[in-house]
């Protein structure tokens, strides 16, 4: 997950003329999700999703995986703010031979801090985000670069990133310690905090009608230094994608 889902859900938002007026903006619908079926792996995992896209007075929000969050600062050209963010990623043993022995990791929910600046058509992002699930995920951060251009109904984001991971991150994901090197037949591997990989968003959505609207987005990642060398890596280039269609109802 790391940077996608922050990048997904932070895009930069073109303001609509005829949104519903009132404090409350609501939109919800179908979505599907693809993501490596753990970080490194080959294959891919896909499932549906309910995508939400909830404001209230531009002061809090629910967008995506990030399902409860407040702005600190929130205005034409910065946003900073925090929020809690389910981070899906997982690993389990069942489903990958070559993880036997290395034990699972659950999903779990993060503390996210995030500002950001939009300046014309480019927005510059980063944020923080630390396990508070007790999963072993540690803390990530993300940087983006994003260039925005509005065609009618359509609004096409692009740009590149980075995503870092911190030592127990790192070694949740791609470490091999000496007791999982004998369960596992893998050899031992150590690893620190450092440059997880390199990123590329591409980001589209449309306005089919005053109340629908369909969001797409694809990021293609290649794994680095520790992370891509890693044994437990199978494939540096990884590919993250999501698809929703939603309903305004205010």
């Amino acid at each position: 997950m790391s940077g996608q889902a922050s990048a997904q859900a932070d895009a930069p938002a073109e303001a609509k003329p005829d949104a519903p007026a009132g404090n409350w903006k609501i939109a919800a619908g179908p979505g599907v999700y693809v993501a490596p079926d753990f970080p490194g792996s080959r294959h891919a995992l896909v499932y549906p999703i309910v995508y939400q896209d909830i404001d209230y007075a531009g002061r809090f929000f629910s967008r995506g995986f990030d399902f409860l969050g407040a702005y600190l600062l929130n205005n034409d050209v910065w946003q900073v703010g925090a929020d809690f963010q389910l981070d899906p990623t997982w690993r389990r043993a069942r489903d990958d031979a070559r993880l036997n022995g290395l034990g699972d990791v659950q999903m779990t929910v993060r503390a996210r801090a995030f500002a950001q600046a939009q300046i014309s058509f480019v927005t510059l992002s980063a944020d923080l985000a630390q396990d508070i699930g007790g999963q072993k995920q540690g803390l990530i951060a993300n940087g983006d670069v994003l260039f925005s251009l509005p065609a009618g109904k359509w609004l096409f984001t692009m740009g590149p990133g980075v995503t870092w991971g911190n030592g127990q991150y790192m070694r949740t994901f791609f470490g091999v310690n000496a007791q999982q090197s004998r369960d596992s037949g893998l050899p031992v591997y150590s690893v620190g905090a450092g440059l997880r990989e390199w990123h590329a968003n591409a980001i589209v959505s449309y306005d089919i009608s005053r109340r629908w609207s369909a969001l797409g987005a694809v990021t293609f990642a290649r794994l680095r230094g520790d992370a891509g060398a890693s044994p437990i890596t199978e494939r540096r280039q990884q590919w993250t994608a999501m698809g929703a269609l939603t309903y305004r109802f205010r």
